[in-house]
């Protein structure tokens, strides 16, 4: 009797901890759109995705190259999307076809990449690749 309780305890465990692994989704991060804002003096570059952005006591980094930007919002109170502040000038130095990859934390060890590919050892933390840097998407309103 212990045995058979035994295995039936197993098969349920098995089927509850694959069940919820099919029902846990990866969200797809995605780069939105790269637009001037109204004084120009900042690029506003959004990132979207399929579900939610965390919100907790970590802070986004966009890392674009060997660039990393902070400063970013959720338009609207919007948890889908996060916009990130670029001044003109650092835009104006950043190098196209860069990788970008969007960071949840601050980790020192993430900022002395070089975004160059080969010498880059993996990023620290929950990330995301966004794809490659192309400034000639930016729309000037």
């Amino acid at each position: 009797m212990k045995k058979h309780l035994l295995l039936l305890t197993l098969f349920i465990g098995c089927f509850f901890a694959s069940y919820s692994s099919f029902a846990q989704s990866e969200a797809a991060v995605y780069f939105n759109s790269l637009t001037l804002n109204q004084d120009s003096s900042k690029v506003l570059l959004s990132i979207k995705t399929t579900e939610s952005f965390i919100v907790g006591a970590n802070r986004y980094v966009l890392h674009i190259g060997g660039q990393t930007f902070y400063q970013s919002f959720h338009p609207k109170g919007e948890l889908n999307e996060i916009i990130f502040f670029i001044p003109t000038y650092d835009f104006s130095n950043l190098i196209a076809q860069s990788n970008m990859v969007l960071v949840y934390g601050f980790y020192h060890q993430n900022t002395l990449q070089d975004g160059e590919g080969n010498s880059q050892h993996g990023y620290i933390g929950k990330h995301w690749r966004i794809g490659e840097f192309t400034p000639e998407l930016l729309k000037k309103n």
